[in-house]
């Protein structure tokens, strides 16, 4: 056999290692001259670096579970972001003070009674973190969390109604959407009941797709919940009821309410057997008296002036166009279109109007606009290729133009802090501290209104009293004393501080005028002065009677 050296070994200058050659000399040298030089390998090893680091981005830009995390990442990003910049408003210092007192904290018993107007869930879940001392902050990372909760069961939802790139979409939408970043920055009643129906319509949505009572009950259980949280939720159960009466996709409609409203009647029965076992069903009955009773606060347009701004105008719009386009008539659309609707019409109607109220048909909406940004067309005038380009290239602007207001959101001034649901309350927080610092324990003061008698309460631990707040029992929240004989309290040394707001003044001129009357009146002088840039905020004057 010639040219064969059988277990021979060649060391090959300028190769790598030592070869063994069980063939023929020509099949070693060619097998040598594809085995890289020494002062070649450091550049195989450098190209390998980045080569492998541009597939794991890659990777990670094709992956559902990354996208989604980034879009919750986002999510918890805008919303805990510079949180504790401002102290509480008015309804904040209300709910974490009925926490405290939940939780025996000496600070509040006394001011902030336990049972008021909503339901306990919320406080008695955030009982714990107001145990001791005057924390705000830590309050309202639990509702930033429930914000993200609620994009979860958004993305949740869109998945199991249509796909999984539909509630990715959504949920940006969501996470971006101004509307509902104001509220879950805040400690509202809204951001948790909110987040419990987002899941309810989940779990409704799987019921219908894939059968199951088990489903249908769990997610009227999940409204239950949302209602002990906030009673106003009731109204997503007409939602449900009226999907399940009208839509073809539910085989027996009467039967499935029947176990539906009593899902929901078992959970939120708990509310009422609390009032009752705690002798406190009158106080509840007067609360409903009054929230029944009460006034207009805004114009008819307020909702559509004022929520559908901060929902996104183009977001609302792609919605309204997802409910015309014949393709979502079928029981997906109708799903959506019933759940957005049912709080709508409802608080449309309803006289007394409030900035979060809407909250409940934003996570439908968001589902809506994204099913028409996947599926819009453009008439067939583009290319497959091109509408999905076009498709990719809206949703972004979309994206991008919510990003602005929630930037205006998260580090301006809140422009309607005097409007509920707005955001904090500039100047209460450091009002509220000083008062602490520099007044004798026990010192009464008057306030214009029971929202910053509320801030002044929860910061100073002092007692106050708003003078807006009516003589008549049916025209004022039970939980609220009026001042029956101002200049008489003034007199009997009740109140020798008077607080003066812009947010309250611009609310109700008329009780700044009575209120500057007093201050001329028993020689008031400024003692303290909180500013927001130029703007004087929040005054506390000394009266003298």
């Amino acid at each position: 056999m010639a040219g064969v050296l059988p277990g021979r070994l060649f060391l090959i200058p300028g190769r790598l290692g030592v070869v063994s050659v069980p063939g023929s000399i020509t099949s070693v040298e060619r097998k040598l001259r594809e085995v890289p030089a020494a002062s070649d390998l450091r550049l195989v090893v450098e190209a390998e670096g980045p080569r492998q680091l541009l597939v794991f981005l890659s990777r990670i830009r094709e992956s559902p579970s990354w996208q989604v995390a980034g879009v919750l990442g986002l999510a918890a990003l805008v919303r805990m972001v510079d949180l504790g910049r401002f102290g509480y408003n008015g309804d904040e210092a209300v709910y974490a003070g009925q926490a405290a007192s939940l939780a025996g904290n000496p600070l509040f018993v006394n001011q902030f009674p336990v049972f008021r107007a909503h339901p306990l869930l919320l406080p008695v879940l955030l009982s714990p973190l107001f145990k001791e001392g005057t924390p705000d902050l830590r309050g309202r990372v639990v509702m930033a969390l429930f914000g993200v909760a609620m994009v979860v069961g958004c993305y949740l939802a869109g998945r199991e109604i249509y796909n999984h790139r539909t509630g990715r979409l959504a949920a940006l939408l969501m996470a971006v959407m101004p509307y509902d970043v104001t509220i879950s920055r805040q400690v509202l009643l809204d951001g948790p009941a909110v987040a419990f129906t987002v899941f309810s319509l989940w779990l409704l949505a799987r019921w219908v797709r894939k059968g199951g009572m088990l489903w249908l009950a769990s997610s009227a259980a999940l409204l239950g919940v949302a209602i002990l949280s906030k009673e106003t939720m009731v109204v997503m159960a007409g939602g449900a009821a009226a999907f399940m009466l009208v839509s073809r996709r539910v085989a027996h409609p009467l039967r499935s309410l029947v176990i539906f409203g009593g899902s929901i009647a078992l959970v939120s029965a708990w509310g009422i057997a609390a009032l009752v076992l705690t002798s406190h069903a009158a106080t509840g009955g007067d609360y409903i008296a009054w929230q029944l009773t009460r006034s207009s606060n805004h114009a008819l347009a307020f909702y559509l002036t004022t929520v559908t701004p901060a929902m996104g105008w183009l977001v609302v719009g792609c919605a309204a166009g997802a409910l015309m386009q014949r393709r979502n008539r079928n029981w997906q659309g109708l799903l959506l279109g019933a759940w957005a609707l049912a709080p709508i019409v409802f608080f449309q109607l309803y006289p007394l109007k409030g900035f979060s109220y809407l909250l409940p048909a934003a996570p439908p909406i968001a589902l809506l606009a994204a099913r028409f940004l996947r599926t819009f067309r453009w008439g067939g005038r583009l290319s497959e290729e091109g509408a999905r380009i076009a498709r990719s290239a809206l949703s972004t602007a979309i994206a991008a133009s919510l990003a602005i207001g929630v930037w205006a959101t998260v580090f301006s001034s809140p422009a309607g802090a005097g409007m509920a649901g707005t955001g904090g309350l500039p100047g209460g927080r450091e009002a509220g501290r000083w008062v602490a610092a520099n007044l004798v324990p026990g010192t009464g003061l008057m306030t214009l209104g029971p929202s910053m008698a509320n801030v002044i309460e929860f910061y100073s631990h002092y007692p106050a009293q708003g003078l807006s707040v009516s003589t008549d029992p049916l025209h004022r929240n039970p939980a609220y004393t009026p001042i029956t004989n101002p200049d008489l309290a003034i007199r009997d040394g009740q109140f020798s501080y008077l607080v003066w707001d812009a947010y309250s003044a611009a609310r109700s001129p008329s009780t700044s005028a009575r209120m500057s009357k007093l201050l001329t009146r028993y020689h008031a002088r400024a003692v303290y002065m909180g500013r927001e840039g130029r703007m004087s905020v929040i005054v506390i004057y000394q009266v003298h009677p």
